[in-house]
């Protein structure tokens, strides 16, 4: 009777794990049907340039085939699947079409603000772009979009437009911000400099913490940051760290204090560079300020938190 008791849970453990399984592989069959679509439904012929034959389709196993050294930031952001589409011309110059399949709004938003400068409405007004010198980047529902038009002319730059504008218009599902952005105090902001992600790496990039995960975020834990302008050479940061439970945020909110703060017991404190460092949590959410150039602004960023 145990013996068949056994058998009866290892087989159950068998089915859940091989549901796991087809389900990872119907999402990513779904996904790459979609990607194709959304290349067949661009035109064959556009001025001179004509869709070539040659296009590519890449997955989290093998997309450091394609972009050697730089696989691993998307799929920190949960990437699924790539489909890369060329078109060229008699001169064989290259456009290069990039979709990637980022699985949410939010993955894709979080790629598309990784590296952006600024933002601008060159594929429409409602979605977030960036184009400059022949690439062109930008984000709709899911899909995180880049276009390469190089070296940079006025008619390849109205290509690159037309064949952008065309990606979108296919893409009907809504585009979804992550909630924790509305926390963002607007007053005095660098809209360009919100940065969104759920990897460690990506902490020190306004302000060098670590090189390891001190404060342990993962893929439950969403952090947001951005810059912002308070009249000094030095840009004053906040970071938002929004974790799945209080216990979570407790230790982090310690580990920070601990780490970085010359006098654990207060909630700001000034470095030797003259500038403040503050660190609140309330709740699950972790509130980070450095490079404040005095307690005042530090003090008035965390408050107008929404």
């Amino acid at each position: 009777m145990k013996n068949r008791g056994r058998s009866l849970s290892l087989i159950i453990i068998f089915i859940v794990m091989l549901s796991g399984m087809m389900g990872k592989l119907a999402m990513g069959n779904d996904s790459t049907t979609r990607l194709h679509e959304l290349v067949q439904g661009l035109p064959e012929t556009l001025e001179e340039w004509s869709k070539s034959s040659d296009f590519a389709v890449y997955d989290a196993e093998n997309l450091y085939v394609y972009i050697n050294g730089g696989a691993e930031l998307y799929i920190s952001y949960q990437f699924i699947n790539l489909i890369s589409q060329p078109y060229v011309n008699e001169e064989d110059d290259e456009i290069k079409i990039d979709i990637f399949d980022m699985g949410s709004s939010q993955s894709a938003y979080g790629i598309f603000s990784h590296s952006r400068e600024t933002i601008d409405n060159f594929v429409g007004s409602n979605i977030e772009s960036e184009y400059a010198g022949g690439l062109l980047t930008f984000w709709k529902g899911r899909y995180y979009v880049s276009i390469l038009a190089y070296p940079e002319t006025e008619s390849r730059k109205l290509v690159v437009q037309q064949l952008a504008r065309k990606i979108a218009a296919q893409v009907q599902e809504d585009s979804y911000r992550p909630k924790i952005l509305a926390l963002l105090p607007e007053y005095k902001i660098q809209p360009h400099s919100i940065r969104y992600f759920k990897h460690f790496t990506w902490m020190n990039m306004y302000h060098f913490f670590s090189n390891k995960n001190l404060l342990n975020i993962d893929n439950e834990t969403e952090v947001v940051m951005a810059k912002y302008t308070v009249g000094t050479s030095k840009h004053t940061v906040l970071i938002l760290l929004q974790y799945p439970s209080e216990a979570a945020a407790e230790i982090a909110h310690n580990t920070f204090k601990n780490t970085f703060m010359a006098n654990a017991k207060d909630e700001y404190t000034k470095g030797v560079d003259q500038l403040w460092t503050g660190c609140i949590r309330d709740k699950n959410l972790v509130v980070i300020v450095v490079d404040a150039p005095n307690l005042e602004t530090a003090q008035k960023l965390v408050k107008n938190i929404d």
